[in-house]
C-alpha cells in the first residue's frame, strides 16, 4: 500500500497509523459510541472512526481501515483488512450464532462477547504486525 497524505505516518519507522472503523446499525449507536470511547481512551494512538452500516461501503473505501469492528460480517469484503471483528446484534439469533467472529491476519475464531480485553488484544496484535510490516490484510 502506498503512503499518501490521506493517511498520516510516523517519522521514525514510516509506519501508517492504524485506522479502526466501528460500524453498527443506527439503533445500536450507544453501543458503537461505547466501543469508540473505550478504544480512544485505552489506545489513544489509533485513528478511530464511527460509521453507520448504511455508509460502511463508502467508509471501507475512503477511510481504508486496518481493523473493522461491526455487526456485519466481512463476507462481502474478504481479504481486504488486517482484522475484522463481527459482533452480532440480532436478538433473534440462536446461542451459537450469537458468538462474535474474529479474523486477524487470516486466522479466524469465535468468542463470546468479545470482552473488551480481547478486542484490545486484537487491536494490539494488528498494530504490532502493521508496525513490523507483517500485516497481510487477509480478513
Amino acid at each position: 500500500m502506498a503512503l499518501s497524505d490521506e493517511h498520516p505516518t510516523t517519522d521514525v519507522r514510516r509506519t501508517t497509523i492504524m485506522r479502526v472503523l466501528v460500524a453498527f446499525e443506527g439503533v445500536r449507536s450507544v453501543y458503537s459510541r461505547t466501543i469508540i470511547r473505550a478504544i480512544s481512551e485505552l489506545r489513544s494512538g489509533l485513528d478511530v472512526r464511527l460509521s453507520g452500516l448504511e455508509r460502511l461501503e463508502e467508509e471501507l473505501e475512503s477511510f481504508d481501515p486496518h481493523v473493522v469492528v461491526s455487526s456485519r460480517s466481512n463476507g462481502e469484503h474478504p481479504g481486504l483488512r488486517g482484522a475484522w471483528v463481527q459482533i452480532p446484534t440480532d436478538d433473534d439469533l440462536e446461542d451459537g450464532e450469537r458468538l462474535a467472529r474474529i479474523c486477524l491476519d487470516g486466522e479466524k475464531w469465535r468468542t463470546d462477547g468479545p470482552p473488551l480485553s480481547e478486542l484490545l488484544a486484537v487491536l494490539d496484535e494488528t498494530q504490532k504486525r502493521l508496525r513490523e510490516g507483517d500485516l497481510s490484510e487477509a480478513c
